[in-house]
Parts: structure tokens; sequence; C-alpha cells
């Protein structure tokens, strides 16, 4: 039995497939435990992503957000960075990683451009994905942070940041869909660091598999 590929699934949620195609899913779904499961947790995650939206859709009003968040006096970012430090920290735990899907014959000795990998941290999950141009030396990160438990109640501008120990090595804004996108050049204990003020958390998650495997 054919199983379909996080992708694909992430499509079906986000109705942006075809009738044909989407009825076809749907009777998979039904017959295949595996599947099923990993479709109702992309629907948890992707609960309030709209279809038309994408990560580089951020307005001007996210990117002078994002500015204000992370650009600024001296003094305002030692307050920031004692509150962010003073949130309580949730190491996120690792649910899925497309890395570990069954490759096609021939295709197993060549590393993937991108991987797909879902994190989850108490209420919260992380869907993340990674990309890398053929020779390049950087990873663009895509992602969006979501609640389970109450979906749509995050707000719009978490500071998100990827981190080597105190030094921030990349950092953005999440929009109102929980979305955000950065790059970054991979190194050993990097990690990536969602803060939610609201609900005194930030959400951690290693990336030291990652980049292990890159510099391999």
């Amino acid at each position: 039995m054919r199983h379909y590929e996080v992708g694909e699934w992430t499509d079906f949620v986000r109705n942006l497939i075809s009738e044909e195609q989407r009825n076809e899913m749907e009777r998979h779904q039904l017959s295949c435990s595996q599947c099923a499961s990993r479709l109702e947790f992309l629907r948890q995650v992707a609960t309030t992503l709209q279809a038309e939206q994408a990560y580089d859709s951020a307005s001007a009003a996210l990117a002078a957000s994002a500015r204000q968040v992370f650009v600024g006096a001296e003094v305002r970012h030692s307050a920031r960075d004692r509150a962010i430090q003073a949130l309580q920290t949730l190491v996120a735990h690792l649910a899925y990683d497309s890395a570990a899907d069954l490759r096609p014959a021939g295709a197993r000795s060549h590393r993937p451009s991108s991987r797909q990998m879902l994190y989850q941290a108490g209420n919260y999950c992380l869907d993340l994905r990674f990309d890398r141009e053929l020779d390049s030396t950087r990873i663009t990160l895509v992602g969006q942070v979501a609640n389970r438990e109450a979906p749509g109640s995050l707000k719009t501008g978490l500071p998100v940041a990827v981190l080597w120990n105190a030094s921030v090595i990349a950092q953005t804004a999440s929009n109102e869909f929980g979305e955000f996108s950065l790059e970054y050049t991979p190194r050993p204990d990097l990690r990536l660091c969602v803060s939610i003020a609201d609900s005194g958390v930030r959400v951690e998650v290693p990336l030291k598999r990652l980049s292990d495997e890159h510099e391999n």
C-alpha cells in the first residue's frame, strides 16, 4: 500500500489539491491508520492556516513588528532578553521526521534537499521545513507554531530566533497564523527558540541532529 507523504497531506488540509485527488486520499486514510494519524496531527497544526497564504507573504506591518521586537536601543534589547530568559523553557520532542520515511530504491543514498519535522512541547506544536540549495551552506527554515488546545489563540509577532549559546544567529517574528521564515548557517549546538510571553513559556527545539547531518 502506498502511503501519502506529509507534504501531500499538508496540501490536503490546506485545500490545495484537486477534488479527484482529495477523494482518493480520503478513501485511503479510511483504511490506513498510519496516514489517518498523520492527517489528524496535521489538521491540528494547520487549523488556523489559510489556503491562499504563503510563508513569504508577511505584511509590512509584520515586518515592522519584527523590527520592533529585535531591533532597537541596547536598553530595549537588554529588557527583552531578560524577559525572554525569565520564561519557562519547554524543550520540544520530535514527533515526526520525513527523513525516516521509506524512499524509492536507488534514492536512499542521496541526501534530500528538503526535510519536514514536527515537534511537540506541552500544548504547543511546531511544524518545521528545512530546505537547502545544492552546494549552499545556508538553510532556509519555514515553520508554524500552534497551540493544539486553543487553535488560533497565539498573537501575531511572536519572537522566533536561532540561538548559539547566548548569541542570536537568525531572528524573525511570526505572522497572524503562527508562520515564520528565516535563514541560518548550521553549526553545532544550535537551538530554535519561540517565545510565547502570554503563556509564560518559550519553546525550544535543539537543532543538533540536523546540524550534525549537514556536516557529515
